[in-house]
């Protein structure tokens, strides 16, 4: 009976030690792969990212014209390196709206950007300032977040944590000194959120310089919109080809007027080529009296 309970016990430790050690190879399988594969690097770049498996990106997605590349690395600044090497959805993924309905069949656009939805103000006009909310977040620099709105006072991250905001007549920004907020993620989210909705197509630009259309770089943006601002149209200049003795192609993406996913519209009638030239995005704002490319005032 005895050598029967210590042959048993000596089984039951045997798979013990037998889990364990699959357990360990798995985690450093796992470590391994973590820090070296592109999941890894994107995780660290982009922290909103929610892909588990593939990474999708303009590199893997698209084929380039004849005579193009990706412009380098070395060529663009941090902010710019950023917005061109954005995650993206797969080809089969449709766009949704804040509704949680279909916006737009797969087939009617190119592709869907990686940047999940963030409540109501995630619309055309608001999605650059989360970009670059996001951009500021990844790099430890959240208390560099300030934005012009409508009117009045700037929205200051560093001063927000100390007020509250109140919104006087044509919605002029004030602010109420209350209590220190914690300085949490939760908190940047939800003065990212306010920054987003306080401001309209002309007040977005007063956050930039203007830009010429020759100087178009990935993460610029062209904005077009009436005479009083209610009506527009946003596009966030993604990524960017370079060839010889050519002009430099681009994709661009943009959400709607009410919250949507932010995607690259179907452009060449080719799902599988979103590339502009600098004029074919100036034309996208040909319906407004008011347009022109802008850059984010940002070092």
């Amino acid at each position: 009976m005895r050598v029967k309970v210590f042959v048993q016990n000596m089984t039951y430790f045997l798979k013990f030690i037998i889990a364990l050690s699959m357990l360990a190879v798995s985690l450093v399988a796992q470590s391994e792969e973590d820090t070296t594969g592109i999941n890894y690097r994107y995780r660290q770049n982009y922290d909103f990212i929610t892909m588990k498996d593939t990474i999708f990106t303009f590199d893997s997605e698209f084929i380039l014209p004849d005579g193009y590349r990706h412009a380098d690395s070395t060529e663009l600044s941090p902010y710019q390196n950023y917005v061109a090497n954005f995650p993206l959805w797969h080809r089969h993924l449709p766009i949704g709206n804040w509704k949680g309905a279909k916006e737009f069949d797969k087939t009617e656009i190119s592709r869907p950007v990686h940047l999940p939805h963030r409540g109501l103000a995630f619309t055309n006009k608001g999605i650059p300032i989360r970009i670059l909310a996001e951009y500021l977040h990844d790099n430890n620099r959240e208390l560099e977040l300030e934005i012009a709105p409508i009117n009045g006072e700037r929205l200051k991250y560093t001063k927000w944590l100390f007020n509250k905001v109140v919104y006087g007549a044509r919605k002029t920004v004030k602010y109420r000194e209350i209590p220190p907020r914690d300085t949490t993620l939760n908190t940047y989210y939800t003065f990212m959120k306010t920054c987003m909705r306080s401001g309209n197509f002309q007040s977005l630009t007063y956050n930039c310089d203007s830009v010429a259309l020759s100087d178009l770089m990935p993460g610029d943006i062209f904005v077009a919109y009436n005479e009083n601002s209610t009506k527009g149209e946003v596009f966030v200049v993604m990524h960017m080809l370079v060839a010889k003795k050519k002009n430099n192609l681009y994709a661009v993406a943009t959400g709607c007027k009410k919250p949507c996913d932010f995607h690259i519209p179907l452009f060449n009638g080719d799902r599988d080529n979103p590339w502009l030239t600098a004029d074919e995005i100036y034309e996208l704002g040909n319906d407004y009296p008011n347009k022109g490319f802008y850059r984010f005032k940002i070092r």
